[in-house]
């Protein structure tokens, strides 16, 4: 009866989850910072990893989120990053779902800098999936991710995940979607940037989402975004105290709720570069 139970819970969380983009790191949709130079953070690396080679101090950080406010794909993310010389690591660490159904991700990443107008990024993911008393399988995929910034003020990039559509190692091959995201993003001012990006997953309808953020005062932050396919409206406050920097947000589907998040980040003082 538990495992009847158990393959039923799981039907329905991979029903809910499919509604989303599952196997890319932190919010599918990106940030509004993505795409810039200025506005570069931990969050934005896990999205493009070239713009790892932006952050200036040692960063780590935590985020958590409820999807759909349903505990059982619930998913837990922590991350580094390591500055070096032109350039930066970084370490992701993710986990969603509960005890009878749970998918897992370890990323290490490297960016850098290609002169003064480019950067680059690559990443590795070994993403897991378990259900207990049925199956226990993972399989290796790459990511790519460039930045340009044509001027000071206007930045465009492109991400590419799991290129090669490498499939999970199951009698099935369950399909791990192929996921290209293309951006252009505008610093209107040192407070202000205005993003938007197209992002297609392999078999589903192109998303496109509008994004931007301001920054109100050195402290206090606000960010908006707006997309569609899944249509998903999300808005975010963020706080920012000396190295601290600490992000709530959430995110609205018309038919299955509210998804709220948080994210924690400490940066580091000291500048290795």
């Amino acid at each position: 009866m538990k495992k009847i139970i158990a393959t039923i819970v799981c039907t329905l969380c991979y029903a809910v989850i499919c509604a989303q983009l599952v196997w890319l790191s932190v919010d599918k949709q990106p940030l509004a910072g993505a795409y810039s130079r200025n506005y570069q953070q931990l969050l934005t690396t896990l999205q493009n990893q070239a713009a790892l080679a932006y952050i200036p101090v040692v960063t780590a950080g935590v985020r958590t989120e409820r999807r759909f406010m349903l505990s059982a794909i619930q998913q837990h993310h922590v991350m580094i990053a390591l500055p070096v010389n032109k350039g930066g690591f970084g370490l992701h660490l993710a986990q969603s779902g509960f005890s009878g159904f749970r998918q897992q991700s370890v990323g290490f990443a490297y960016g850098r800098k290609l002169g003064e107008r480019c950067s680059i990024g690559i990443q590795m993911d070994y993403l897991s999936k378990k259900i207990p008393g049925y199956f226990n399988t993972g399989t290796l995929v790459g990511e790519l991710g460039c930045l340009i910034h044509l001027t000071p003020a206007l930045h465009v990039g492109v991400h590419i995940f799991n290129p090669t559509g490498s499939p999970l190692r199951r009698l099935d091959k369950e399909a791990i979607p192929a996921i290209y995201s293309a951006g252009i993003g505008y610093e209107i001012s040192a407070a202000f940037v205005l993003s938007a990006a197209v992002v297609k997953e392999t078999a589903t309808a192109l998303l496109t989402k509008v994004m931007c953020e301001y920054r109100i005062i050195k402290t206090l932050s606000l960010q908006l975004g707006i997309c569609t396919d899944p249509q998903l409206n999300t808005a975010a406050v963020g706080f920012t105290l000396q190295q601290l920097f600490v992000l709530l947000s959430a995110n609205y589907h018309p038919q299955l709720g509210i998804t709220p998040s948080a994210a924690v980040v400490w940066a580091f003082k000291k500048d290795i570069r």
